[in-house]
Parts: C-alpha cells; sequence; structure tokens
C-alpha cells in the first residue's frame, strides 16, 4: 500500500478509538458525570433566601407558565418563617404584555416582583444588563437565574441548593432536558447539543485542575458573595453567550464551578423552527469557542469524526463492489463499518439521555451538515464579517449596532 493509504488507516483507526472511548464514556456514570433529579437529591436544611432572576423580553407566551412552575418550588421557608425564595421578573424593554401579565400574578403573591428596563445602557448587552439589575435588586445569599421559556420541576431549586452546598461549590449549572417537536428539531437539536458535550464535559468542568468551563445561561445558581466577588454580569457586560462567559471568569478567578445533567428538573424548548436554531446555534458556538482559529479546529474534527466515517464507508464500498477485495480498500470498509456502528450506538445513547427520539439517528448525516452550518455562521461572528441579532438587538464586534 501507498504511504498515504496507510496514512488514512492510521488516522481512521484513531477515530474508531475516540468513538470506542466515547461510547464507553456515556455509559459510565462517573466519566459522564452527575445526573441530579428527585432520587438525587442531598437532604439539608434551608441554606438561605434565594433569589430567583428571570430576564424577560417580549415573553408573554411562557412567563405566566414559567411563574407557575416557580411558585411551586418546594424550597423551605426560612427558620424566621420568610418564604425561602423570592422571584424577580426583569421585564426588559418588552413591547408585548410581559409586564401586565407579571403585575397580576405579584398583586397576588408577595414572592413575586416585577423590575422595569427602559432602556438599555451604554456599553451593554441586553440580557447580561437585565440579570445585572435584577441582581442588584436580590435580597438573597443565593442567585438563580432561569430563562422565561423554561418551566422547572417542582424540587428544582432545592435540588440545586443542597446539590452545591453538599459539593462545597460556588456557582452551578445544569443541563436541561430539551422539549422538541416536529422534524428539524428531533433531528437536530440533539446533535447541535452533542458537540458541546463533547467538548465541555461535566466532568472536566467539575475538576477544578481543568480550565475547561461551561454553564447553561437556562439555569444557573451562584452565591451572591461570589457573583459579587467577580464582578457579576458587569464583568462580562458585552458578552453575546455571557453564561459561558461568566462561568469562565468564575472558574479562572479560583472559584469551584460545578455543572450537572438535570433528570427531569427542568424542561425547555429552545428553538421552533430551522431559522430559530441558525440564529441560536450560530450565537451559541460563537460564544462557546469565540476564536475563528478554534471554530475551524472544531468545523474540521466534526467533519472528521462525524461525516468522514459515513464517506469512508461508501467509497470503499464503492471501490470492493468494483473488484479491489484486497488491500486498502477492504481494509478502509472493515475500520469504517466499525466506525459507524459505534458512531450510532453512541449517539443512540446520547438521544435517549436526552429524550429524543433514536429514530431521528438515520437523519444524522443531514444534521451534522447543518451543525457544520452553524459552526460556519459562528466563524463568520468570530471574524467580524457578520453581526448577531437576538431579541430584536443587533451586536457585532462587542457592541450593539442595532434594534433596541
Amino acid at each position: 500500500m501507498l504511504i498515504i493509504e496507510w496514512v488514512t488507516l492510521v488516522l481512521a483507526g484513531a477515530v474508531t478509538a475516540v468513538w470506542f472511548y466515547r461510547l464507553l464514556v456515556i455509559h459510565s456514570p462517573k466519566a459522564r458525570g452527575p445526573i441530579l433529579g428527585r432520587d438525587s437529591i442531598p437532604d439539608a436544611p434551608p441554606a438561605g433566601l434565594v433569589s430567583i432572576v428571570v430576564p424577560a423580553k417580549d415573553e408573554e407566551k411562557n412567563i405566566h407558565a414559567a411563574l407557575e412552575t416557580l411558585l411551586a418550588q418546594d424550597y423551605p421557608d426560612l427558620p424566621t418563617g420568610q418564604a425561602g425564595f423570592e422571584i424577580l421578573i426583569v421585564d426588559d424593554r418588552s413591547r408585548d404584555r410581559t409586564a401586565d401579565i407579571v403585575r397580576q400574578v405579584a398583586a397576588q403573591d408577595p414572592r413575586v416582583r416585577l423590575i422595569q428596563v427602559r432602556d438599555l445602557e451604554a456599553g451593554w448587552f441586553g440580557k447580561p444588563h437585565a440579570m445585572h439589575i435584577g441582581a442588584a435588586q436580590a435580597r438573597g445569599q443565593w442567585l438563580l437565574f432561569v430563562d422565561a421559556d423554561c418551566r422547572q420541576a417542582p424540587h428544582s431549586v432545592r435540588a440545586a441548593v443542597n446539590f452545591l452546598v453538599a459539593n462545597g461549590g460556588d456557582m452551578f449549572s445544569l443541563w436541561p432536558v430539551l422539549e422538541m417537536h416536529g422534524f428539524w428539531e428531533n433531528a437536530v437539536q440533539p446533535v447541535a447539543g452533542s458537540v458541546l458535550a463533547a467538548w465541555f464535559r461535566p466532568t472536566w468542568v467539575n475538576n477544578p485542575k481543568r480550565r475547561t468551563a461551561f454553564a447553561n445561561g437556562q439555569y444557573i445558581l451562584i452565591r451572591r458573595a461570589t457573583y459579587e466577588a467577580v464582578g457579576g454580569h458587569a464583568a462580562v457586560r458585552n458578552e453575546i453567550v455571557e453564561d459561558i462567559a461568566l462561568a469562565r471568569h468564575v472558574k479562572r478567578s479560583g472559584y469551584r464551578l460545578l455543572n450537572a445533567i438535570g433528570a427531569d428538573l427542568f424542561t425547555t424548548r429552545m428553538y421552533e423552527s430551522l431559522a430559530g436554531m441558525w440564529k441560536g446555534w450560530t450565537r451559541i458556538y460563537y460564544g462557546a469557542f469565540k476564536s475563528a482559529w478554534w471554530l475551524l479546529a472544531v468545523m474540521a474534527l466534526t467533519i472528521l469524526f462525524t461525516l468522514a466515517p459515513f464517506a469512508a464507508l461508501l467509497a470503499s464500498a464503492a471501490a470492493r463492489a468494483a473488484g479491489f477485495r484486497h488491500g486498502f480498500a477492504p481494509a478502509l470498509f472493515d475500520i469504517s463499518l466499525v466506525t459507524t456502528v459505534l458512531l450510532f450506538l453512541t449517539m443512540r445513547r446520547y438521544f435517549l439521555t436526552g429524550r429524543a427520539n433514536p429514530w431521528y439517528l438515520f437523519c444524522y448525516p443531514l444534521a451534522v451538515v447543518l451543525v457544520l452550518g452553524f459552526q460556519g455562521g459562528a466563524m463568520l461572528r468570530a471574524l467580524g464579517l457578520r453581526g448577531i441579532t437576538w431579541r430584536g438587538t443587533t451586536y457585532k464586534g462587542g457592541q450593539v449596532v442595532g434594534g433596541k
């Protein structure tokens, strides 16, 4: 065989080894990371007042349901008899009935407060600014930031606080169970999320010796003392993906960052259309990897580990059918076939863990192509060639360039 053929086989074998390792990891509770659910909540007395901060911009479709699940929390009252949590809804320049709905709920329950943001301060991006305003008016020693499109289980807050206290952490973030409807969501969302899971594994995030840092902005719990010590959201005021930026800032400042996979603690439907996925995932990938060089590496590795095995399997199968039954083609076919089986077994487990329908794995190559498109869009933004429009505001180069 030629040298290039030997190099190809070695590279294909390395890809096979990585997929075998990922299969072992996803079946190993210790390697996969902590899964937090109803049956794994540590027992603990009330740990102090929790201030739940919910940024909401044009969320009239979601805010009432979100409040219902937050008000149903079983987090215990304080020894003084006061409620154990308060809810601060930060109405961030909404143009719909978000504020009116919150007022109606607040009139019936004193645990709910409405804070209205009329204008975006210079030098700030929208979501960090809203959470900064909410945190400034919060009274709790714990700050829990959740999104308005999330639905919490009754034990969600208690589970998060007790887990963080039991593990001596300073900041904690949950990976959610995604609610998915229709073809595109079921086919693409798990694959897009698996890229983050590969690069930001909870066991790596939870290891203080590693620099890996990640947070899901849909659910972040942080000690107030830690939040203030690192400068809060002011430290990430012009970050389009402020959650990961805050996690990096906290971990690099020497505080303990923890992640866990949420088992029925909260659910969310991230995007309702392919266009929504494009906007959302290009923003997420840009914030997660930042550098155009990193994004180029991510795209290259995505191709190598996801599309290349299928291409090699088809090409080597065609070569065998054409009569090449010895040497390079049969060897590549065997290796690629094993890799493809390992890939599907790994992703099937990932789909099941995320409550996704594994039958959509048959659309995996198509989903990967779309995910590569999201990564390419993120690269354009990293290069400064395109801006990001999110919630009606356009950002580019660390500045607000359009919208309100």
